[in-house]
């Protein structure tokens, strides 16, 4: 079972730079750690979650690029849900909420 890491709206920061990572995530790598992420077409993608001084952490080195290769927007929800398996994370699109309850795809 994948256990939700990150759920987020997404912010035109979140999709053009870096995804700053809610304080309740859980499920992350060590400071510094490797985030692997296979998309369903089989492309890998390493996110890096380092910690700041201000001990805040957003996910950086490839995440912009999966952003753009994924055209996600601003205002989008985003699921990244930690597979339970080392460091492999999946992460899930919000297509469309009725009411509390959104529908996921995975990217």
């Amino acid at each position: 079972p994948q256990l939700v890491c990150i759920e987020k709206r997404l912010s035109g920061t979140d999709v053009s730079r870096n995804l700053e990572v809610p304080s309740q995530a859980r499920f992350l790598p060590e400071a510094n750690g490797i985030m692997l992420v296979t998309d369903r077409d089989g492309i890998r993608y390493e996110f890096i979650a380092p910690v700041r001084k201000s001990g805040r952490r957003s996910l950086t080195h490839q995440w912009s690029d999966f952003a753009a290769a994924k055209g996600l927007r601003a205002s989008e929800f985003i699921r990244i849900n930690w597979s339970g398996n080392e460091n492999h994370y999946v992460v899930q699109v919000g297509l469309e909420a009725h009411g509390q309850h959104i529908v996921w795809e995975t990217l």
